[in-house]
């Protein structure tokens, strides 16, 4: 059991997104395959040091990923069709860790765990 361990535990660890590495901004292109209209903006995240700051397609949002729960959020009303950054911001630094980077694309596992969405670096 000992050796099975040692043999999954380079895999695992390998698999852990380092957030620096998300350092930019990131605009929401599809969920699930889906393109996302951008109707009222893009809806993106960027990433600064420990910073991140955003609008999630209806609010603004910022604070420090390093202190979870300490993001800020503005509460405008929504549309309930209103396609939403599928982003934990109560908690963003585990779904984060879980993405897949290359060529300026990134992957985002959905925060339920069902699904995916797909960014591309941005200006």
């Amino acid at each position: 059991m000992f050796a099975l361990t040692l043999a999954v535990a380079p895999y695992v660890e390998a698999q852990a997104m380092d957030i620096t590495a998300l350092k930019g901004r990131w605009v929401l292109e599809a969920i699930n395959g889906a393109e996302v209209p951008v109707d009222n903006g893009e809806i993106f995240f960027e990433i600064t040091d420990q910073n991140i700051l955003g609008f999630d397609g209806c609010n603004r949002f910022g604070g420090s990923i390093s202190q979870p729960f300490v993001i800020r959020k503005t509460y405008r009303g929504c549309d309930p069709e209103t396609v939403l950054l599928p982003l934990d911001l109560a908690n963003p630094a585990p779904q984060l860790s879980r993405a897949t980077l290359g060529d300026d694309k990134l992957v985002l596992p959905m925060p339920d765990g069902a699904g995916e969405a797909q960014f591309r670096r941005g200006q």
